[in-house]
Formats: structure tokens, sequence, C-alpha cells
């Protein structure tokens, strides 16, 4: 009898056993961790669109194929409409989907197969250019804010030419245009944009120029990244706008440029200011300006007015001085006559006194001190009218003392040459040719020796 060969059995503690969950989710970490992303090109099939905004397909040749999910915030940037039947190029994270097992790329860039070796091409020249410090901001040369002309390379009779031309007579028309024709498509292309931007260097007659064309596909807007041409715009000693495209779209020439527009018509608005603005901002700085003068102006009449009303005139002096001088002569007399009236009736009333009594001896010391007050009297009025023609006389002397002639009232004379100058010393009297010596009540011509 033949017995059964039994294979050994290890030991039941020594087993890895894994759930189908686990085994999955393992499968799937290795296979992100080891591969991660891999380029890889193939037919599309089966696409389903759902509304969720998320692409599903499968990716294949004529052997193999993948499932493949490319979701909603990614799919956004493609810049075509995927259909069965095209051959893509796609960059994707391989992983697996657990709930079948199935192997799958999630995609997370995609083009269409002929732009493949384009992108390629681009990265590389991209990363080289870039390392040779041709994208460094350091390099980049300001944009005049008021260019007083502009030059443009592009088509002539393309749409760019047409959107640029449009917002620059919108915004600001008085700025003088130089078109440089040249073709923007095709393998002359890089050529002869080349060829116009060293014409417009050549002639420096732009303080800016603008190198732009309107969308198209990788292809088509291929030669913006030559590297020749992104050399010339570097070396270019005129600041170099770069508007190629749409805003999706980058190319070698707006990295390399002093600045990159995402459109043409952005480009447009980025040279050139806009006019209603400026003449607003003007507009708003004038007001502002004339109300600060005005304010100022308010200000200096006030503190003129109070200076003015302080001063006073010498005439408007000498007439107060009158004033207060006639004032005080006319309280002198007042005073004067009270006085004599109080004293001649303090005097009659002496005399009916005396007459009543009629001693002559009483008489007699009463005339005496009549005498004596009548000469008091004389005195007093003497000296204070002497004191108020002291104080007039003052001030007269004070106002005479003002004027310029009261220096030769003085017997001071002024000495002049012959042109009206004043002579201060002997040196300059020797030196002039006549003089002339100014008195109180004339003047003398003499020679000095």
């Amino acid at each position: 009898m033949i017995k059964p060969i039994l294979e050994p059995q290890e030991p039941t503690q020594q087993r890895k056993i894994y759930s189908v969950t686990e085994l999955a989710l393992n499968v799937r970490r290795q296979l992100e961790a080891e591969i991660g992303q891999v380029w890889i090109t193939g037919e599309i099939s089966n696409l389903a669109t759902p509304r969720s905004g998320h692409w599903y397909f499968t990716l294949k040749d004529s052997d193999s194929q993948f499932r493949c999910a490319m979701f909603k915030n990614r799919n956004r940037s493609v810049r075509f409409t995927p259909q069965d039947g095209q051959q893509i190029l796609m960059r994707a994270k391989i992983s697996l989907y657990e709930p079948r097992g199935d192997l799958q790329l999630i995609g997370e860039y995609m083009e269409a197969a002929g732009e493949g070796a384009l992108q390629i091409a681009f990265d590389r020249l991209k990363q080289k250019l870039n390392s040779e410090g041709l994208f460094d901001p350091e390099l980049k040369r300001p944009i005049p804010t008021f260019p007083h002309k502009i030059g443009i390379i592009t088509s002539a009779t393309g749409a760019a030419i047409r959107d640029v031309l449009t917002v620059l007579k919108r915004r600001m028309p008085q700025i003088p245009i130089i078109i440089y024709p040249s073709q923007v498509q095709g393998e002359k292309a890089a050529k002869t944009i080349i060829e116009q931007l060293n014409i417009a260097n050549d002639r420096a007659e732009c303080d800016v120029i603008l190198v732009t064309r309107g969308g198209g596909s990788l292809e088509d807007m291929w030669c913006f990244n030559d590297e020749k041409l992104a050399r010339e715009i570097r070396k270019s000693k005129v600041p170099v706008v770069s508007a190629v495209g749409h805003e999706v779209d980058t190319s070698i020439s707006d990295l390399v440029a002093d600045l990159r527009a995402p459109t043409p018509s952005a480009a447009a608005e980025m040279l050139v200011p806009n006019r209603a603005d400026i003449i607003h901002k003007f507009q708003t700085v004038e007001r502002r300006l004339a109300n600060e003068f005005q304010h100022k102006l308010q200000i200096q009449q006030a503190r003129l007015d109070k200076l003015t009303s302080k001063i006073v005139h010498p005439k408007q002096r000498l007439a107060q001085s009158e004033t207060d001088l006639a004032r005080l002569i006319k309280q002198l007399h007042t005073a004067q006559k009270r006085f004599i009236e109080q004293k001649g009736a303090n005097l009659r009333n002496v005399h009916v006194r005396l007459n009543s009594y009629k001693p002559q001896k009483h008489l007699e010391q009463s005339q005496q001190r009549l005498t004596a007050w009548q000469k008091q009297l004389q005195q007093a009025i003497k000296q204070q009218l002497g004191l108020s023609q002291q104080a007039f006389a003052l001030s007269a002397q004070k106002l005479h003392d003002i004027s310029p002639l009261a220096t030769l009232d003085r017997g001071y004379t002024i000495t002049t040459d012959e042109s009206g100058k004043a002579l201060r010393t002997a040196k300059d009297a020797k030196k002039a040719s006549g003089l002339i010596t100014k008195f109180q009540d004339g003047e003398v011509k003499s020679k000095p020796e």
C-alpha cells in the first residue's frame, strides 16, 4: 500500500496570516512607495465622465491595459477633451483599487501623445536655463511706468496685435507704437523673432518691447521655447515683456523675459497706465493743493490783518499826543480857575470878617498872607504850566528823533560821493572823485585832497 506524502507543516505560531484587506493595503502601499509616479503612453478606451467631474478610462496598447482614474482637481488643467481611441501621454501614480484588487493608475497630468516629446524637451531646456541663472529675479529689469514708445514683435495680421492695439488705444492713445512684424508659428518663427528683436535693439527707439501671440497648442507655440530666442531676450538692452498664449500657457520666453503677462490684452494693460485714472489722480491732487493753498492763504491774511491793526502811524501818534496835551492843558486851566475862585471866595470871607472887626493889624497880616498866597498861586500855576509844556516838548522831541533830519539838526553832516553813496571812513572819502556834504539847510560839494 502506497502511503501519501505529507507536506511538512510549519508551527502555527510562525505563520504570517493576512486578511484580504490587509494584503491589498500592503500591496498598494508597496506599489506607491517603490514605483511611485510613472510616465506612460497609450490609447484611451471606455472613457466615462460622470457628474462628479472625475474621469475613468482604460489605457491600453496592443498587448496590455490598465484601469485609470483622473480626478476633478487634476483634469481641470488638461487643455483638450480626451476621447476614446486617442493616444495620450500621462504622468500617473500606480496604485491598487482595494475593493476589486485591481491595479490602477491615478492620473496627475495628461497631454496629447504628439506633445509628449515637446513637453520633455521643454522641461529639459527649462532646467538647463534655470541652472544657468537666466530666470533669476535679480536679472529682471524694471518696466517703465510711462513709456515714450512701445515696440511689439508679433504677427501683423494675428488676433493678438488687434487685442493689444485696442487696449492701448483705450488706455493711452498718445503713446506711439512700432510693430516689428514676425512669424509666430512654424520652423522659421524663432529666427524671425530674433531678427526683429535685434532690429529693435539696434534702433533703440523704444522704451519696452512686447513679444506676443495668441493661444494655441504646444506645438503651435513651440517657437517661443527656442533656446536661442531665450538667450537673445535675456541679452536685450531694452526691457522685454512676454505674453504668449493664454493664462495656463507658460513658455521659455515668459520665464526669461523681464515681465510675463498672462494674455496679450493683459500685457497691454500692464504696459501703460489708464489715462482716465491718471487724469482723475491729477484732478484729485489739484483740488487738494488748491484747498491747502486757500487754507494757508486765509491763515496768512488773518495774521497780516492782526499785525496791521497793531501798527500806529506816526501822524496818528502825534495827533493822539496833541489831543492828550490839549486835554491836560484844559484840565490845568479848569483846576487853576477853581483854585482862584476858591481862594477868592476865601479872601472875600476874610475881607468880610476883617471889615466886621476892622482891626488894622489883622488886616495887615491878612494882606501879607494874601500876598504870599498870590505868590504861591502864581508859582504853582507857573510850575504846573512848565511841567505840561515840558511833557509836550518831550513828546515832540521823540517824534522829531524819528526823522532822518534829526541828525542834521544836531549839527552833524552826511558826506556821500557823487552817486549818493554814504562815505563812512576817510579811506572811502579819498577814493571818491567828488564829495557832497549835506547840512541841515543845504549841501556843499568838494574834492578830496
